[in-house]
């Protein structure tokens, strides 16, 4: 079609409108963005002060509290905001109770104790590799890689 004098008309106008395409969608795309607003901040660092004034009061009495006591009783934890003589007095009322206790070690959480030592097993693992060729000497099926069944190692167990 290129080549045919008849259609270099047409193709002039299929050019031109081409082109007047791009520049219509060129000229809506310039119509539609938005303009930068301003954000209202400042240019530069910002300060502000915040003063945070925290009061005790007494629970018990409602003065002023000197202290906030921590204590357990039935697996929960309390705590209490006393002046010294009220806190004097708590301890006084727990002294008996304290000196009969024990002392836990570690954290108590919900009547558990926590305790700081870590678990230890007392049965060793044989070594895979050992448990994988005794069982491929005594025909039995074991994968090459991957976990051993629980069958072949009863079976080492029960062997050794």
């Amino acid at each position: 079609m290129r080549g045919l004098p008849l259609y270099k008309g047409m193709q002039k106008k299929a050019a031109l409108s081409r082109h007047s395409r791009k520049v219509d969608i060129v000229a809506r795309q310039r119509r539609h963005k938005r303009p930068l607003r301003d954000t209202g901040r400042r240019k530069g660092p910002i300060s502000v002060a915040q003063r945070v004034v925290v009061t005790l009061s007494d629970d018990m009495d409602g003065g002023e509290a000197a202290e906030t006591v921590a204590f357990g009783l039935d697996g929960k934890m309390y705590e209490i905001d006393l002046n010294a003589a009220n806190a004097k007095k708590l301890r006084k009322a727990l002294a008996p109770y304290l000196a009969a206790g024990r002392k836990l070690t570690g954290r108590t959480t919900a009547g558990r104790s926590l305790s700081v030592e870590s678990y230890t097993h007392t049965s060793l693992a044989p070594d895979p590799a050992a448990v994988r060729a005794w069982a491929q000497s005594n025909k039995m099926e074991v994968p090459a890689r991957g976990r051993i069944p629980k069958r072949v190692y009863e079976a080492f167990r029960a062997a050794s």
